[in-house]
């Protein structure tokens, strides 16, 4: 016959494990990775990495609730960073070339102001979002008004006479400075191009948080400095 104490112990420990077995999936639910339970020191050159999530799983937590107040309280770090820098570089640098005399005779000059100045800038936005962790809709946003004012520099200078009648760019350029001067059409294009880019901000943070929920979560160069310390430590 069992001892009484033996199996209230293992209900006890049955128990236990339902518990974890049901925290566990709660945390898969909502994105979060579970650590796995502490084992035996074995060896120390174990790397900790785990796996990504799975499909489901990763396209549920990538999505949510718009932390909007605290990405605007972020902004004025956000502007600091490579997401807007860099994407803010590419747009200057673009805008610069396009207003040298006779380079939109260019094919490839023609496809750079197409693809980065033109309203709604979704390569610029999209570009922010990826290098961004959050506040990716305001990078759309800010660059897609950032975007029109280059398209209304460049549409309103001398570089537009390189370009031949009927060209497309041109007339998108022609439309958007058309609209110059008369303040309710300035405002209703900001508004568009500036929801257009919030728009694209949102879509490539979304998509940065799921490729990040899809792939192993590696350690930083930081961890492994810290774990090869750790290791030569031991040793002594």
């Amino acid at each position: 016959m069992s001892n009484p104490e033996n199996s209230n112990d293992r209900a006890e420990a049955r128990r236990r494990n339902r518990l974890a077995a049901k925290e566990r999936a709660a945390q898969e639910a909502l994105g979060i990775t579970p650590e796995a339970p502490a084992a035996a020191p074995t060896s120390t050159t174990t790397s900790p990495t785990t796996g990504g999530l799975g499909f489901r799983a990763a396209f549920r937590s990538s999505a949510g609730r718009a932390p909007i107040r605290e990405d605007l309280a972020y902004l004025p770090r956000l502007i600091r960073t490579r997401a807007f820098l860099l994407p803010l570089v590419v747009v200057v640098v673009t805008t610069v070339v396009a207003l040298q005399p006779g380079m939109l005779t260019s094919n490839i000059a023609q496809l750079a102001v197409q693809s980065i100045l033109l309203p709604p800038a979704f390569v610029v936005a999209f570009l922010g979002g990826m290098l961004t962790r959050r506040g990716a809709w305001l990078i759309g946003g800010i660059f897609g008004i950032i975007t029109y004012v280059a398209s209304a520099i460049v549409g309103s200078s001398e570089a537009m006479s390189a370009f031949p009648e009927g060209n497309p760019v041109k007339g998108l350029l022609d439309g958007i400075t058309a609209n110059i001067g008369n303040p309710g059409a300035m405002i209703g294009d900001i508004y568009g191009v500036a929801a257009a880019g919030i728009l694209a901000g949102a879509f490539a943070g979304w998509y940065g948080r799921f490729l990040r929920a899809m792939s192993p979560n590696q350690p930083t160069e930081r961890d492994r400095r810290r774990m090869e310390a750790e290791r030569r430590k031991g040793k002594r």
